[in-house]
């Protein structure tokens, strides 16, 4: 075995002689030499070039390269017949490529944080003995062998096994996820390394007491480097909303490339010119990409992330805003997210029964006693101490505020030790001078001699007793309560002698058992029932006992029956499981994970995985990192959590509240149906802009709308009214449903046929109508030709494009809701829609009517009565989408 396997069960003898160290520390030279070979005590692994493949990688994607492609092609045009506005195209095109590129490599950019929050828990200057001297290091210094000095405060630099402490005490909670303090030694231990108490680990913080320890461990070989490496080497998978975008973007961009190939072939062997044949395969490239849709996705996440903080949900990646809607699974913790945090008293007991005593008279005494063995302070605020001595005086407050006696605090206090598992005190209660201790039952029940049964009756202890208050201790255990048990003992009075706890923790008596609870959050059964009928599986993972678990389990509403304990998985179980047979567990039913480690949820969430859920998961301390980062959506606690988990993650919940996560689900459900809502609305318009490509390379027939034209309507007027459906309220089913599939595409087949055969094809009829309508009447004839400045093909092109503008805003109350006719929501309930309906009314009048536009996009005046037919299309889109959702979609 290594040392660092075995150095928990070595002497300090042994300890020093492994590391070829000494009492007086190492000299100058072997550090020196060890630095050389071994490298900095750094977590960090440096990547330089890391950021630029991160940039190259978005730059090269299919949409961005064939954005670039379109505007090399306009350049070359621009070359070819100077004059044409070709090259404001194209610099058009290339500007939107750049800035979705740039964007998505922002959010990349984020994952330094992750990094530079790591740096933060490991302290910069560290106190050692070198060449029998103390000196002060930087912690990036520090080697194997080095003797580390620790006094209460520090942050521990490097893994180091302690080689003498005196009333040390650490707390191991970023590394292990247990709050409690553990009272360390530099005794010889058998246990596993990162349970042993005479080791200190990297990025946890000494809370009181002295020591020395001899380092054995540095930088990414620490038990917290190994957790910040395995969290910088994950990588986490694309979310829902990433794949389905990329899936679209594929599907669009090889019907845009090969409708173009194949058309500008057409034309080369039909014989037109080059100059044709380019603008022609441009057209159609434009037509078949919605330019503006990526964008539009990326404001509609924003101003998703946007309505999620104020639900107390920040978003730190806006793929998660989606992402948050499309889990399966929500793998959550107890203590602070399902639960208060806050402990409270449940219930005061005497002995012989597992109800609340009668006696008011009872109660108060209990507490009293209880308070003799506690340090607790009155403040403004309430009280500060001990968050079980803090409960206890509260209580005590509350409900026993009006009973006759006194208390003065206790003249003695031994506090609680973690070895003994108890307090006690010295005090006066009601003008009897009493000892009082506190503590676990387990530690108590050998020190008892009486034990209390009523006021009138005083038992002396027997086995049979004492077998029957574990009976009743253990039903409230499983009721997920945690039992304290209060006995005394009666001193003489007046006297001033100062005792050692052990001199007084003799002949004590049972007085009664304190029922504590850290008390579920009101809103959590409510969000875990919403979850359910969403079709959302529910899995709670807790450090706690298997039966407090279930107790809570069954509360909150994730199982229905606490005493089925082939719904609860141990943490040991676990350890020695498979992850197909963790796999066949979760499909068996299993739904708590009782006694775990935050280091075995990364088992939890790969078997998940690999099950094909798309799994949430909650965490906050350091070790939960690497299931956070592996997670479809790592959700960090904002109150309770440390810097690492909340880098790691990509949403943070203000409030620590489960019930925020559901709020936040809710949310993204609707983001995706509104993306979904309005990237129908932007297809409908693909239709009218690729027919009159089709119809000018096949017939011949002067080409409905230019380049230009179809720019104005995706990067133009399109982009208000999809931002004003990525806005629209959620949907009275939206936490109906069950969540989608992973199969499940954005660009849908239903989608594309309803978009493009249907309403686009609708929309490409009436505006072609029109424009051969207004051809026609000024005297155009089949098969000529007509100049790119004729007035007549202007008013043609500028009442087409018109005739679009309008139809859309029929489209666009269509696409609100989709069974019913999206009038019924009201328009004045979104201003953003009033808005986009404004631009493209205005847009559709001014590129018919003024000049300045005119000359922009190259159309013509029409007379009034021919503006007004192209206002039909409203009704005539609107009525006939209407109709089908009447007929396909009511039941």
């Amino acid at each position: 075995m290594s040392v660092q396997q075995q150095i928990q069960h070595l002497s300090s003898e042994q300890v020093f002689s492994a590391l070829q160290s000494s009492p007086k520390g190492l000299s100058d030279e072997q550090a020196s030499g060890r630095l050389r070979e071994l490298g900095a005590n750094s977590i960090e692994v440096r990547d330089p070039w890391r950021l630029v493949r991160s940039l190259m990688r978005q730059l090269t994607n299919f949409f961005t390269l064939l954005l670039f492609a379109s505007a090399a092609i306009c350049f070359v045009a621009e070359h070819l017949q100077p004059g044409e506005s070709m090259a404001i195209l194209g610099w058009a095109l290339a500007g939107v490529a750049l800035l979705n590129a740039l964007f998505s490599f922002v959010q990349e950019y984020r994952a330094e944080k992750a990094m530079a929050a790591l740096r933060q828990f490991l302290p910069p200057m560290v106190q050692v003995q070198r060449n029998g001297k103390v000196q002060k290091l930087l912690a990036e210094e520090l080697v194997p062998g080095d003797l580390l000095l620790l006094r209460e405060g520090d942050r521990v630099p490097a893994d180091a096994r302690l080689v003498a402490a005196e009333g040390l005490m650490a707390n191991n909670a970023p590394l292990t996820g247990e709050a409690q303090p553990v009272a360390l030694s530099s005794a010889v231990c058998e246990s596993r390394l990162v349970e042993s108490n005479n080791v200190v680990f990297a990025g946890c913080q000494i809370l009181r007491g002295t020591g020395e320890a001899i380092i054995f461990a540095t930088g990414l070989r620490t038990e917290f480097g190994k957790l910040a490496h395995l969290s910088q080497a994950i990588h986490r998978d694309p979310s829902p909303l990433e794949r389905q975008t990329a899936h679209m973007v594929r599907v669009l961009t090889v019907i845009a490339v090969t409708l173009g190939v194949a058309f500008f072939l057409y034309g080369v062997f039909s014989g037109r010119s080059l100059w044709v044949n380019l603008v022609f395969m441009m057209g159609i490239i434009v037509a078949n990409v919605p330019e503006g849709l990526l964008p539009t996705f990326t404001l509609s996440l924003a101003m998703g992330s946007l309505r999620m903080a104020r639900k107390n949900v920040l978003v730190t990646s806006l793929n998660a805003v989606e992402g948050l809607g499309a889990i399966q699974v929500i793998c959550t913790d107890k203590t602070g997210t399902l639960t208060l945090n806050q402990l409270a008293v449940n219930r005061l007991t005497v002995p012989f029964t597992s109800k609340d005593s009668d006696s008011g008279e009872f109660r108060h005494r209990l507490l009293q006693v209880a308070l003799l063995a506690s340090d607790v302070h009155p403040t403004e605020q309430g009280f500060s101490g001990d968050p079980l001595d803090v409960a206890i005086a509260t209580r005590l407050q509350q409900e026993c505020s009006g009973a006759e006696g006194s208390f003065d605090g206790p003249v003695q206090f031994f506090p609680f030790d973690s070895e003994l598992k108890r307090s006690a005190g010295l005090g006066t209660v009601s003008g009897e001078q009493l000892f009082a201790v506190k503590g676990a039952w387990e530690v108590l029940r050998s020190l008892i001699s009486e034990i209390y049964i009523s006021e009138q009756e005083i038992c002396r202890v027997s086995t049979r007793e004492l077998m029957r208050i574990d009976t009743i201790l253990s039903e409230l255990a499983g009721r997920g309560l945690r039992v304290v048990a209060v006995a005394t003992r009666r001193m003489e009075e007046g006297g001033t002698k100062q005792y050692s706890q052990q001199q007084l923790e003799r002949e004590l008596r049972l007085e009664g058992f304190i029922a504590i609870e850290d008390p579920l959050r009101e809103e959590v059964p409510a969000a875990i029932a919403s979850c359910h009928g969403a079709g959302i599986d529910v899995i709670l993972i807790t450090g706690d006992h298997p039966a407090t678990a279930a107790s809570v389990a069954v509360q909150c509403g994730i199982i229905e029956e606490k005493d089925d304990m082939s719904r609860v998985m141990t943490g040991d179980v676990l350890e020695q499981s498979s992850d197909l047979e963790i796999q066949q567990a979760l499909e068996r039913g299993v739904r708590i994970f009782a006694r775990t480690s935050p280091a075995q949820k990364m088992k939890i969430v790969m078997a998940m995985k690999s099950l094909g859920r798309v799994v949430a998961m909650t965490g906050d301390g350091v070790n939960d990192a690497p299931a956070l980062k592996a997670a479809d959506v790592g959700i960090a606690m904002g109150k309770g959590g440390t810097d690492v988990a909340r880098a790691a993650a990509q949403i943070i919940l203000l409030d620590d509240n489960f019930a925020s996560i559901v709020a936040g689900i809710e949310e993204g459900r609707t983001v995706f149906i509104n993306i979904r809502k309005f990237t129908n609305y932007v297809l409908v318009s693909n239709g009218p802009e690729i027919l009159p490509y089709l119809l000018y390379v096949l017939l011949p027939v002067p080409l409905a709308l230019t380049v230009i034209q179809i720019l104005s309507i995706d990067l133009g007027t399109d982009i208000i009214p999809s931002m004003a459906l990525g806005q629209e309220p959620p949907e009275p089913e939206a936490m109906l449903q069950p969540p989608r599939s992973r199969e499940f595409h954005l660009l849908s087949r239903g989608l594309v046929l309803h978009s493009y055969l249907f309403l686009g094809l609708l929309e490409a009829l009436w505006s072609l109508a029109l424009f051969f309508y207004v051809l026609l009447a000024g005297g155009w004839q089949y098969g000529t030709d007509l100049a790119s400045n004729d007035p007549l093909y202007r008013s043609a092109t500028g009442i087409a494009l018109a005739t679009i503008l309008l139809m859309q805003i029929g489209n666009l109350v269509g696409r609100r809701y989709r069974v019913h006719s999206g009038l019924d929501r009201g328009l004045l309930t979104n201003r953003l829609l009033l808005l986009g309906i404004l631009i493209q009314v205005v847009f559709s009048w001014g590129l018919l009517y003024f000049p300045p536009l005119q000359k922009i996009l190259g159309t013509a005046p029409v007379a009034w009565p021919v503006y007004l037919l192209a206002w039909c299309g409203i009704p005539l889109i609107f009525g006939a989408d209407y109709l089908r959702k009447r007929i396909f979609l009511a039941t």
